[in-house]
């Protein structure tokens, strides 16, 4: 059995690529244990002026100083976005017949789907053209492969 991992955030085109994943992969996706994984990002701190929190591509910046409750209240936000983001792309899966298996974590996505492949043996991820780039990185000295999905244009 493979294991087949698809990364995903708050972006429609990442619901996108999941549903394609499953409908044109469905094959593989079938004889899969199929994992999604949406990232946390770390709290990033220049004190005592930011206090920044990022989610995908969203980036909400606190210009105060940052103390210990605040830090606490960003990474509960964090952790409840990341969740949702999850259990929607969980229903997809359901919604294709496939049950997945979803992680969440705190840290450099990079860092963190090194240690996801190593961990559950991941044998293939399903990414867009978009997050090529810092995945060819995560995966070199695995034998983890990747299968890019071009965005196409629909011209009305």
């Amino acid at each position: 059995m493979k294991n087949v991992m698809v990364i995903i955030d708050e972006t429609n085109s990442s619901y996108d690529l999941l549903i394609w994943a499953l409908e044109n992969q469905k094959d593989t996706v079938d004889s899969s244990k199929v994992v999604i994984f949406a990232t946390q990002p770390q709290n990033s701190f220049s004190p005592p002026t930011v206090l920044s929190s990022s989610v995908g591509f969203a980036q909400i910046f606190y210009p105060f100083s940052p103390n210990s409750e605040l830090i606490r209240l960003a990474q509960e936000k964090n952790m409840k976005i990341a969740l949702g983001i999850l259990e929607k792309a969980k229903k997809i899966c359901l919604n294709h017949g496939i049950k997945a298996e979803t992680f969440t974590d705190v840290g450099d996505p990079k860092d963190l789907i090194r240690k996801i492949i190593q961990e559950q043996n991941i044998h293939l991820i399903v990414t867009s053209d978009q997050q090529t780039q810092n995945l060819k990185k995560c995966t070199r000295n695995t034998d983890c492969s990747l299968l890019v999905v071009k965005k196409t244009l629909n011209k009305d």
